[in-house]
């Protein structure tokens, strides 16, 4: 599949090796390969439901989906697991940052929640970022 010049233009960079690679996995294979990790710093909240990302084969078979989608067919760069991951490190940084510095996320301000909810509601946003993929971009 050819791709449009536009979309050629917004590619960064090429999808690494392993990006690559693990788009010739089975879903079985892939899956099994996936563990999301981010420092949850005594967030209880959090630490749960990584857990429970963590063992949902239904998520995990999504990336898959999506990195397949962009990699195999789009030929755009990596949607794998591992770029979940670093969204979700940087996502939660950035929020950490803002928080130390007395910005206040909108779920609390507006919507009553703690700042442990907060980290999860960016979490949330950043581990389903790309599920769209699965589908077609």
């Amino acid at each position: 599949m050819e791709i449009d010049r536009e979309t050629e233009e917004r590619i960064e960079q090429p999808a690494s090796e392993e990006a690559e690679r693990e788009t010739r996995l089975t879903p079985k294979q892939a899956v099994a390969e996936m563990k999301i990790n981010v420092p949850v710093r005594g967030n209880r909240k959090l630490r749960r439901l990584l857990e429970r990302v963590n063992d949902d084969p239904q998520l995990k078979g999504w990336w898959h989906a999506a990195n397949v989608n962009a990699v195999a067919r789009m030929r755009i760069n990596d949607h794998s697991w591992v770029h979940i991951q670093i969204v979700a490190n940087i996502a939660l940084k950035l929020l950490r940052q803002l928080t130390k510095r007395h910005v206040e996320p909108s779920v609390v301000g507006d919507y009553g929640y703690e700042a442990d909810d907060a980290e999860v509601v960016v979490l949330l946003g950043a581990l389903t970022h790309c599920i769209g993929m699965a589908v077609h971009r």
